[in-house]
């Protein structure tokens, strides 16, 4: 069976020319749900299948993710994506984007995950109220530019839950990468009337951060089943009941045609997913081939799109 999984293929962030592949490993909610000692197995399986992009944060517990790519022998051309803005505090998550913090975190990430460079900063879960002071003169965006000056950072993106916020940095094309969640799924295109068109105006790497929309679309209309990332409404159980139904009637299970519904976008350069298994992991990467060979997406899709920001 996994000798009949394709490898996965290189892609390029755009204009950044990073180097990334089609699909990497969040390590968000990970950590607690996968034991070290599987995880380690789960990051060996997915360097053999040719993912290189590892993306991580300094709310996401890194310092516990670089001793796991330590055991799991990371290869070298690995590509770890980080952020800044969102961080754990004292009291739980706090949000800071002035330049002064952006700075520290910068070299807080160089020190933790044992990098000279970091290749990718993004800014993490920032909205509209934000946008005036990252945007600023002597704001964020200017402080990451000074250190791309010195060498300490490469490209420039977003990681974002909200769409005015990311639809605002693709316009702008002051960010060389654009990620965001569950803008892109079987439930929501806002991506692509609002994102899309102005990456590629801009040439910007695209990132779909939660191709499963935050996560019914991975595990189907359960109890307690969650969109993008809340309890999911009745409204919403209903419509991924009769879109699993459709799936089937086309040989495929909902979370293989999420998956594959985001790789087929041409849009979209890099699908972050976050298997809790070997097994996961293998129906993500087989996800490439439906890609590739389905043409009947339209079939499945919600005609019916739902909001989806996650604040």
């Amino acid at each position: 069976m996994t000798n009949d999984l394709p490898q996965v293929p290189p892609v390029t962030l755009g204009r950044s020319g990073v180097r990334s592949t089609k699909l990497a490993l969040g390590s968000a909610n990970w950590i607690g749900r996968v034991g070290d000692e599987a995880y380690v197995e789960l990051l060996r399986e997915a360097f053999r299948l040719g993912i290189r992009h590892v993306d991580t944060a300094p709310s996401y517990a890194q310092g516990w993710l670089v001793e796991r790519l330590k055991e799991a022998e990371a290869p070298d051309d690995l590509l770890i994506v980080t952020k800044i803005g969102r961080y754990m505090g004292d009291d739980g998550i706090e949000y800071d984007f002035g330049p002064d913090r952006a700075v520290r975190s910068v070299h807080d990430s160089l020190a933790e995950l044992g990098l000279e460079r970091l290749p990718v900063v993004k800014v993490h879960d920032a909205r509209p109220d934000h946008w005036d002071q990252i945007m600023a003169p002597h704001g964020m965006l200017a402080a990451l530019r000074r250190l791309q000056s010195e060498g300490l950072v490469g490209a420039i993106g977003t990681a974002v839950g909200n769409a005015d916020f990311a639809a605002m940095a693709a316009e702008s094309g002051e960010f060389d990468i654009i990620g965001s969640y569950h803008h892109y799924t079987l439930l929501n295109q806002d991506a692509a009337r609002r994102i899309h068109p102005h990456a590629r105006r801009h040439d910007l790497g695209v990132i779909n951060i939660s191709p499963f929309g935050g996560n019914i679309l991975g595990t189907g209309a359960v109890p307690g089943a969650r969109y993008s990332y809340r309890e999911a409404a009745p409204e919403v159980l209903n419509e991924v009941r009769d879109m699993e139904q459709r799936a089937q009637a086309h040989g495929l299970d909902l979370p293989t045609a999420a998956l594959a519904y985001s790789l087929a976008c041409p849009d979209i350069n890099v699908n972050v997913i976050g298997p809790t298994s070997i097994e996961e992991l293998h129906a993500d990467v087989a996800a490439l081939r439906v890609a590739e060979e389905f043409g009947n997406f339209g079939d499945i899709v919600s005609p019916v799109e739902f909001p989806n920001d996650w604040f």
